[in-house]
């Protein structure tokens, strides 16, 4: 599952989210520099959620909760500021 999204108002940024659901790769980029990666090979959770602040002026907490279904793919919604922003579903 790949999303990237485009958050704020007074500052854009740029928030890229990409999971390999086969090799258990997580990365989340903000502004095309990573600031999270993740692998797990075995035992992946049912439920993880990552929590990123992003902006100097206009401060803005990005929370991605991916929630894996039972046999192939993945429901990830993403919040800011406590809100929910969008939903993504797929593979």
């Amino acid at each position: 599952m790949k999303f990237c999204l485009e958050v704020g108002e007074l500052e854009r940024h740029l928030v890229e989210f990409n999971f390999d659901q086969l090799f258990g790769r997580s990365v989340i980029k903000v502004n095309r520099t990573e600031v999270r990666r993740s692998v797990r090979l075995f035992n992946e959770p049912l439920r993880e959620t990552h929590t990123l602040r992003v902006g100097d002026q206009e401060r803005l907490e990005v929370r991605i909760e991916k929630e894996r279904k039972l046999l192939f793919g993945q429901k990830c919604r993403v919040f800011l500021n406590d809100r929910l922003y969008r939903c993504y579903e797929g593979v």
